[in-house]
């Protein structure tokens, strides 16, 4: 055991190799679905907006609310164990979709994905910052995050591969236990993790928090209770004990449960509209609740609810625990133009990645071989966009304080354009060559957009910043995108139309970028204001 603050050179980029693949897996539990969509259409009979709610809602919903307390178990407990029983916990379960017989047994799966992904980037993020010194952090970070685009790309080339190969070694009915294809892709991608969990568990050390800034941190004596705490602010009657704890007023308070009610009225509203514009085949119920059939359209626009009512009291509570975080978070308009433009441009990106696969089977004769392709565009085209982002972000920052939304502006705005193309087009090598080159653009904003959050921010405030931004994404772009283009293809019976109607947003995207350039020299201004007087 070292007791050295810095860990020997070779084993901190072991530990980074190590949360790389780490993080490619969770990537791949969490892409599967787009392609299995065909098959799990098929098998199970699910509508499109099913496909959409596996793919972003039941998914997106429980991996942003619990990320918050699951965030500060990081900054308080074990980390290494904190993401050993994350990483256990979603493989596990990625590997339980495969024995689901039905559209609410894999959702409930799905969940449990959703959580126990929650706890890997807090854990990584925070363990990585101890293994590394100051001036190498931002390349251990990019490496780390380069996980997404293997793990979402291996998931595509993968997860055809194995439903074709399955498929061909087990002719119907000859295969072990009954399995078919889409059931195996899930085991396969699954069951690895569980092992990978116990790798890190036994061959990572937890570093001292701080040490080698010089700054050795204990970590919370309580990190249960203070998860714990941070978790009951999220969902009601705990949220408003929370507040009274916190010395709420009670108008604060009243006002908490109109927005409660506010939101139910909402919520209900959308499920009888959009229950009336599907086809009675469309909207068959997923399970009964006593005599109360409960459709998809229910269970997504509730989800959607508690999410909105979570984020609300959230806010609410940042604002009496920590009046800084609220002024520089929550009331500056640039910060918060951010936070909702990465939602919006995500609810396109992320819709468009769970029906890409669907899309190629319908309307370009696409093969599980196929999958491949997307899968190598995505994994390339990402990695490439992402560096490339940043590196040219960076230099516009250098002529103009808000360059880097300038940059984030224009990559939308191009996308939008080959996105359509590429949607337009009936040939296949055309669709693939539009693909990369929209998917290299739409990737350039995430490096420019979380680097000028975080120039929003004090040092003790980043991970918050981060998480707030994570909401935006997670509930605006994962929770509504895939479901709002399965739900416009069910009432339309056209999938083509729905996908191109999740590019609506992006006008108003490139006005909030625009709008947060002009008000961040004053927003900078602020926190450097706020620095000095620390």
């Amino acid at each position: 055991m070292h007791h050295d603050a810095r860990p020997p050179g070779a084993y901190r980029w072991y530990v980074l190799a190590l949360f790389t693949i780490v993080y490619a897996f969770n990537f791949i539990d969490r892409q599967i679905v787009t392609i299995l969509a065909p098959y799990l259409k098929a098998d199970l009979g699910l509508t499109d907006a099913q496909v959409g709610l596996l793919f972003g809602t039941a998914f997106a919903l429980f991996y942003a609310l619990f990320g918050l307390p699951l965030a500060r178990l990081a900054d308080g407990w074990h980390r290494v164990r904190t993401l050993s029983i994350g990483l256990g916990l979603w493989s596990a379960m990625t590997a339980l979709s495969g024995t689901a017989g039905s559209f609410g047994q894999l959702a409930l799966a799905r969940v449990g994905v959703g959580v126990g992904e929650a706890s890997a980037s807090p854990s990584a993020f925070s363990i990585l910052q101890d293994y590394f010194p100051k001036a190498q952090r931002a390349t251990a970070l990019a490496l780390y995050s380069s996980g997404i685009y293997l793990g979402a790309g291996a998931s595509l080339m993968i997860g055809g591969h194995i439903v074709a190969l399955w498929d061909r070694l087990y002719p119907i009915g000859t295969a072990p236990f009954g399995l078919v294809g889409w059931q195996a892709a899930y085991m396969a991608v699954g069951l690895p993790g569980v092992l990978l969990a116990l790798l890190v568990v036994i061959t990572v050390r937890e570093p001292v928090r701080g040490a080698i800034d010089g700054h050795p941190h204990p970590g919370d004596p309580h990190p249960f209770r203070a998860a714990f705490r941070e978790l009951g602010t999220l969902f009601p009657p705990f949220s408003l004990l929370s507040l009274r704890r916190l010395g709420a007023s009670p108008a604060m308070v009243r006002r908490n449960l109109l927005r409660l009610l506010a939101i139910a009225g909402v919520a209900v509203a959308m499920i009888l509209l959009t229950d009336a514009l599907l086809a009675p085949a469309k909207r068959a119920p997923i399970f009964w609740i006593g005599t109360t059939a409960v459709t998809t359209n229910m269970v997504q626009w509730t989800a959607i609810a508690v999410g909105a009512y979570a984020v609300l009291s959230w806010i609410q509570s940042i604002r009496l625990r920590d009046p800084v975080v609220s002024e520089l978070l929550l009331d500056t308009p640039s910060f918060l133009a951010l936070a909702v433009a990465g939602g919006f441009l995500s609810f396109g990106s992320y819709a468009l990645s769970a029906f890409i696969y669907l899309y190629g089977v319908a309307h370009l004769g696409m093969k599980p071989a196929d999958g491949f392709t997307i899968g190598a565009i995505a994994a390339v085209a990402g990695g490439i966009g992402t560096t490339l982002g940043g590196v040219i972000a960076d230099a516009a920052r250098r002529r103009h304080p808000g360059g880097r939304l300038y940059v984030a502006a224009a990559a939308a705005g191009i996308c939008c354009i080959l996105t359509i193309g590429q949607y337009l087009t009936t040939d296949r090598t055309t669709f693939f060559i539009l693909n990369f080159l929209g998917t290299l653009c739409l990737t350039m904003w995430l490096g420019p957009v979380f680097a000028t959050g975080q120039d929003h921010v004090l040092p003790r405030m980043r991970g918050t910043a981060t998480a707030v931004q994570f909401l935006g994404i997670n509930l605006i772009g994962l929770g509504l995108g895939p479901y709002w283009v399965g739900l416009i293809s069910d009432i339309t019976g056209d999938l083509r139309l729905a996908i191109l109607s999740a590019l609506v947003p992006i006008p108003l995207v490139i006005a909030l970028f625009l709008f947060a350039a002009r008000r961040l020299p004053a927003a900078e201004a602020r926190v450097a204001e706020l620095a000095a007087t620390r």
